[in-house]
C-alpha cells in the first residue's frame, strides 16, 4: 500500500535527479570540529536516495503486512 508521503518523496527524488542519474549535494554535509573543519561524505548524495527508492519499490512489490528492517 502506498502512502501519499512516500509517493511524494519518490516523485521529488525523480524530479531532482540529474541527467547522469546523480543528485546534487551540499558542499559539506557533516561537522568535523565546529569552526575548525567540515567533512564531506561523497557517497551520501548518491546512496541514500537509491536506498529510499529501493525500499519503496520493495515495499510496493511485497504482499506482507509486516514491515521488515533493511531494504
Amino acid at each position: 500500500m502506498r502512502s501519499a508521503r512516500s509517493t511524494e518523496g519518490a516523485a521529488y527524488l525523480h524530479r531532482s535527479q540529474g541527467a547522469h542519474g546523480e543528485w546534487q549535494g551540499r558542499a559539506y554535509d557533516a561537522v568535523g570540529l565546529p569552526r575548525v573543519f567540515k567533512l564531506k561524505s561523497h557517497g551520501y548524495r548518491l546512496f541514500f536516495p537509491l536506498f529510499a527508492l529501493s525500499r519503496l519499490h520493495n515495499l510496493q512489490r511485497g504482499n506482507s503486512r509486516q514491515l521488515n528492517l533493511g531494504l
